[in-house]
């Protein structure tokens, strides 16, 4: 006679076995994440996404650098590390075999400032990171539209998983190249290396800004800009039919609803378009939308129209933290410019 315990342990072994056979095939990637001076590196955020299912891991580097990405599935991941303090690493094609574990160590690189004096690592994670804000409603104007007058951060991505998650930039090969060698020169032939204005965006991505509002026009100021002001008119004209290019464009805006829709052409194609530090021609139409959905934040939409550089729109989310307390001060790049001669790439 059949004994009912072996009967019942075979037949829980059996329909254990799917799960059993589920946990051997996932693999795992772990190492330690340091900086260029090879000193360990905390809580650096890693993160790999399937390139099949598009499927996003995270893990964190600990107190002595070391990571742990488990429950890996099969396949091919992009592997990323993005943080503020450095540039972003990014080591394509990862390749994990069922119930592999594979061993990959992180060295991460300073930005093109190269942790110089003034310009390091600290620097940009205190102006490119999250900032606490205060809580609250978003304010309003006399007329109840919302008030973006205030001092802001610069602008950073809108999440985290901005740079993994986000579609790649369509962009047409010359434009591809071009903007990998920028990347890859550590942006030494930047316009504002020498004093010219360096990207289109409304907002700096790497200093304060100030955005005064009336209702006929909006204001923006920003630190180590240059020009320092951007003009967005927003009395209901529409764009002159023969504009000159210009570095930074003509804007014009309009309400719709609590969005704020910024319209800019008349563009030259010397500026840069950041991030990506990709090129574009005297075709680019840029469209940001802006809201300011609480008290300490400012989002923006930005959509990038250039038949000669990009294959379609391309949309970049990004805000800008509140910045309570801050203003801007005066920055004149001519005066003791020492940058061109230090950008030699690499």
């Amino acid at each position: 006679m059949p004994n009912p315990a072996s009967s019942i342990f075979i037949v829980g072994m059996l329909s254990l076995s799917p799960w059993l056979l589920a946990q051997g095939d996932l693999g795992s990637i772990d190492g330690v994440v340091s900086d260029p001076d090879r000193a360990i590196v905390s809580g650096a955020p890693i993160q790999v996404k399937n390139v099949q299912t598009g499927a996003i891991y995270k893990a964190a580097s600990s107190s002595t650098g070391n990571y742990t990405l488990g429950q890996l599935p099969p396949g091919t991941y992009d592997l990323f590390v993005v943080m503020p303090s450095f540039a972003t690493y990014r080591k394509p094609g990862v390749v994990i075999q069922a119930g592999q574990k594979l061993r990959l160590d992180i060295q991460l690189e300073d930005t093109g400032a190269l942790n110089t004096l003034g310009d390091g690592r600290a620097f940009f994670n205190d102006i490119r990171g999250v900032h606490e804000v205060p809580s609250g409603p978003a304010p309003r104007t006399p007329d109840g539209r919302p008030d973006f007058s205030a001092v802001w951060h610069a602008m950073r991505d809108a999440d985290p998983d901005a740079e993994i998650a986000a579609e790649k930039p369509p962009a047409m090969p010359w434009a591809a190249a071009l903007a990998k060698k920028r990347t890859e020169s550590n942006g030494k032939d930047s316009p504002g290396v020498r004093c010219l204005p360096t990207s289109v965006q409304l907002m700096s991505l790497f200093w304060l800004n100030k955005v005064v509002q009336t209702p006929t026009l909006l204001l923006i100021i920003s630190e180590g800009a240059v020009p320092a002001v951007r003009q967005i008119f927003l009395d209901g004209r529409g764009h002159p039919p023969d504009l000159d290019p210009t570095w930074l464009g003509y804007s014009t805006g309009k309400w719709e609803g609590d969005t704020l829709v910024v319209d800019t052409i008349g563009f030259n194609d010397k500026a840069w378009i950041a991030p990506g530090n990709f090129p574009h021609t005297e075709k680019l139409r840029m469209i940001t939308r802006i809201r300011r959905p609480d008290l300490g934040h400012l989002e923006f939409e930005t959509t990038y129209e250039d038949p000669e550089t990009f294959t379609k729109p391309w949309a970049v989310r990004q805000v800008a933290d509140l910045a309570p307390g801050e203003e801007i001060w005066e920055y004149i790049c001519n005066e003791n410019n020492q940058d061109a001669e230090h950008m030699v790439g690499k």
